[in-house]
């Protein structure tokens, strides 16, 4: 599907200038907004404001909808493109609102994964529909195992972004990676929703000003856990539209994926209570071993844009070689994390 240059570079430009006039109102009214306040399990040691996230998605949904008023998108609209739309909004609105509640007064994990779980549940099946059963359609596999396996690694992405984000600048450059990986490939590919997430990558741009280290504002729940959504949501889109395989979405948050679940099964192993918060995680470790804000966004931002250059070549180029070169970055990863746990055993051991 084509989309008018013209229509698409004002409503980027909208989207940019909406996320920076509500950054600079933001900025005016640090005092009014949730903070993060510093504790045992913080990487840092003051109060921020930690709701950043709501420029992006002032200006995200002010750049579509100037999109879908001018009529850029040619073509009419069929019943399962409005159903999925719908649903879509509506999941990605409700976690955003939970979330948001959940920085500003705090929300039970049973309430938040409820939410989660309802919103991914209705992705998979708008985008069944979408896609006229293609979405669950994956040879040998039961439908049901496919539904189950799209809706629950949604949900782990709605939380291992927000388990990420806990260093300056991470899960705003992992999305605008991520986005810009999605918008790239897509186009190449010809997706006809390939301006989605280049919309979302300009309104971007103006939290990163705010948020790199050292963060002025964090992007809070609000920010962290409707991008997960998002990032999953796109990632099946294309799997249904047969636009790339299953390890393409993987290949792209890579770093955040291994990251969060070795963590969380070493956790596990070890007996611990995974649902308590902890500075465990390797850019954690990274972060606390002398590397800083700085050092560890330069680190993981090296591994996100290689791994989502990897993923792009390979899916437009090469798709035959996508599942080789996701076991190459993980084992890169892997190899990664070895060196920061041994380092992290000796310094230990000397303290």
């Amino acid at each position: 599907m084509s989309i008018d240059t013209e229509n698409l570079i004002c409503g980027m430009l909208i989207a940019f200038l909406m996320s920076a006039a509500l950054g600079a109102g933001l900025t005016k009214a640090v005092a009014f907004l949730p903070h993060a306040q510093p504790n045992a399990r913080s990487l840092h040691d003051k109060p921020i404001p930690r709701v950043a996230a709501l420029m992006l998605w002032a200006g995200w949904l002010a750049g579509i909808g100037w999109i879908g008023v001018s009529g850029a998108v040619p073509g009419g609209v069929s019943a399962e493109g409005i159903l999925f739309s719908a649903l879509l909004f509506c999941g990605w609105a409700a976690i955003a609102a939970v979330s948001f509640w959940d920085d500003c007064r705090g929300v039970s994990a049973r309430w938040r994964l409820l939410v989660q779980a309802a919103a991914a549940l209705a992705a998979a099946v708008s985008l069944w529909a979408l896609t006229s059963g293609k979405a669950l359609d994956f040879s040998a596999v039961p439908w049901w195992v496919s539904g189950a396996v799209l809706v629950l690694s949604t949900v782990w992405m709605c939380n291992l972004f927000n388990f990420m984000d806990g260093s300056d600048g991470l899960a705003a450059t992992m999305a605008l990676v991520g986005l810009t990986a999605y918008a790239g490939a897509g186009y190449a590919i010809g997706l006809g929703w390939w301006w989605l997430p280049l919309v979302g990558v300009a309104a971007l741009a103006p939290l990163l000003a705010v948020n790199l280290p050292p963060a002025r504002m964090f992007i809070g729940d609000v920010g962290a856990v409707p991008l997960g959504f998002l990032g999953a949501v796109f990632g099946w889109w294309g799997v249904a539209e047969q636009a790339w395989g299953f390890w393409f979405p993987v290949l792209v948050f890579l770093p955040f994926v291994l990251d969060a679940t070795v963590t969380l099964l070493r956790r596990a192993w070890r007996r611990e209570k995974v649902w308590e918060g902890h500075k465990t995680h390797y850019y954690q470790r990274l972060l606390q071993m002398g590397a800083g804000h700085r050092g560890t966004l330069a680190v993981y931002a090296v591994l996100m844009v290689g791994c989502a250059g990897t993923a792009g070549v390979c899916a437009v180029n090469a798709p035959e070689m996508g599942e080789m070169a996701l076991l190459t970055w993980m084992l890169v990863h892997l190899g990664f994390f070895a060196v920061i746990d041994y380092h992290w055993n000796k310094r230990r051991v000397k303290s």
